[in-house]
């Protein structure tokens, strides 16, 4: 055991207690420590603060004289033990003077409820302590992963789907921006795959996944297959989203003709009725109509929604350059089908990886969506079914508050925007002002993480990815040649810039 670092003073209770650092070296805010408690045995508490105290006057300070001594205090919360799997807080307070020493990793492992197995997220703070999460309570009770942009939430989230994969847990990864093909191939970046021995890793790219675009998508050439949806019984809500419909009598024309329009009717069906009926707002609508039945996105012959969710696969959606309406539609049927499907049984349990969540089921007063009603009924009764939901977002105010309960694990890295601290207040359990504090602080690659498998929040190091980052792009090159940020590689016939974009924007 190492030595004592501290002694604790003043007034103590049984929840927490401030001790007098020996070397302010030897304990930072955030190290877990052990006391010894007459009642309970050895306890172990979690450092949320570190102040300096001199005894120095104002004058004193005013008039350049030296400090004479100073000392420096530790702020320290109780987590408690552990006795027969069970964690137990005491009920008698600590005692002025007893003394304070750094908790051993295996103590605080076994305090913390850390697992043994897992989906194996990083390192706790500054300890070799492995973070494991059940993967069981991953998929079920749902995820939810928030971050200002450039903080690292997709890149997490990829730790995440890789870990899920090698688990065999079937995935759907709807993606705005193009950001998870990458998971096909072996990490690549030198710097990253320097850390990996660190956390115990080795660069792996993953072969069980299938990219699927929408027609029209300038990547279908890059696409295992085309998605297709079905076409028969579009609601009228679903259209006025696709046709971006605003004119009141173009809408109750719309209503008009799909009450008309009797047994399975295609797009098809409504432009001929619209075009068989005499109204001034005929044009408009039908522009819509012909719009939406020129995206090519509905077919006779739709894509199998059970391929999307299989065991042993993840599936990913890319729906770059896909019109913003046509995604919320796409998002709305497929997780809909699904849902059902999952309730019939007739496809496996899985996690549907949900990107840009804002956008698909944003709060009261940020938009619409049509997909936000089956997303929140996938949060709220997805877990009786198997069916779970991985929610990210760099806005965290503009995402359905009740969506952001419902994830029973939340992963947290910067925030700043004061809109998004306190949706993290009123939707994340268990964060303390301190937490909240941090949030604001975490450097890149660290995490607030709450999970009911953890008996609190804890703050971790997340590991290096196993396959390659796909959000890297090349902006432009230093005079060395090389590029500020890593993209793809250059095809061999590719020519070199010669500058970069700022040079041809800005010239010489």
């Amino acid at each position: 055991m190492r030595g004592e670092v501290g002694k604790i003073f003043g007034e103590t209770s049984a929840y927490e207690f401030e001790f007098v650092i020996f070397n302010p070296r030897d304990v930072r805010r955030g190290d877990y420590i052990k006391v010894w408690n007459d009642v309970e045995g050895w306890v172990v508490a979690y450092v949320t603060d570190i102040r300096a105290k001199s005894d120095m006057s104002g004058e004193d300070v005013i008039k350049g004289r030296n400090v004479d001594s100073e000392i420096y205090v530790g702020k320290a919360v109780v987590i408690g033990k552990r006795e027969n799997g069970v964690l137990k807080a005491p009920r008698t307070p600590f005692v002025p003077g007893e003394k304070v020493f750094i908790a051993e990793e295996e103590i605080v492992s076994e305090v913390l409820g850390m697992s043994s197995d897992g989906a194996y997220l990083g390192l706790l703070g500054d300890t070799s302590i492995k973070v494991k999460l059940d993967v069981n309570s991953l998929v079920q009770k749902h995820v939810c992963i928030l971050a200002k942009t450039g903080s690292g939430k997709s890149y997490t989230a990829g730790v995440i789907i890789e870990e899920l994969i090698e688990k065999g847990v079937p995935l759907l990864i709807i993606d705005p921006h193009g950001e998870y093909a990458s998971l096909k191939h072996p990490n690549d970046v030198r710097d990253e795959i320097e850390k990996m021995e660190e956390f115990g890793i080795k660069p792996k790219g993953y072969g069980n996944i299938r990219i699927y675009v929408p027609p029209g998508s300038p990547f279908a050439d890059r696409a295992d297959g085309i998605f297709y949806l079905d076409g028969r019984n579009l609601e009228a809500e679903e259209v006025i989203e696709l046709g971006n419909i605003t004119s009141p009598a173009a809408q109750a024309l719309l209503y008009q003709v799909i009450r008309e329009l009797e047994g399975d009717y295609t797009i098809d069906d409504i432009i001929s009725k619209v075009e068989e009926i005499k109204n001034s707002s005929k044009p408009v609508l039908l522009g819509a109509l012909i719009k939406i039945q020129k995206s090519g996105l509905f077919s006779d012959s739709p894509t199998p929604m059970h391929i999307l969710l299989q065991k042993g696969r993840a599936v990913i959606l890319d729906m770059r350059g896909v019109d913003p309406s046509y995604q919320d539609l796409i998002v709305a049927r497929v997780c809909s089908e699904l849902f059902e499907m999952r309730k019939r049984e007739e496809i496996p349990p899985g996690m549907i990886v949900l990107e840009e969540a804002h956008n698909f089921i944003p709060e009261r007063g940020y938009g619409k969506a049509v997909s936000t009603q089956v997303l929140r009924t996938i949060a709220s009764e997805g877990r009786k079914f198997g069916l779970g939901l991985m929610v990210i977002s760099q806005r965290p105010a503009r995402v359905d508050k009740n969506v952001i309960s419902q994830c029973n694990t939340q992963i947290i890295l910067r925030l700043t925007n004061p809109n998004d601290i306190n949706a993290i207040k009123k939707g994340v359990e268990g964060l303390t002002a301190e937490m909240v504090e941090d949030v604001k602080r975490l450097p890149p690659g660290n995490a607030i993480v709450v999970s009911p498998e953890l008996e609190r929040p804890v703050i971790v190091r997340v590991r290096v990815r196993k396959s390659r980052h796909g959000h890297a792009v090349e902006i432009f090159e230093t005079k060395s040649g090389k590029s500020a940020k890593r993209g793809k590689k250059r095809d061999s016939g590719e020519k070199k810039s010669d500058g970069g974009l700022l040079k041809k924007i800005f010239g010489g």
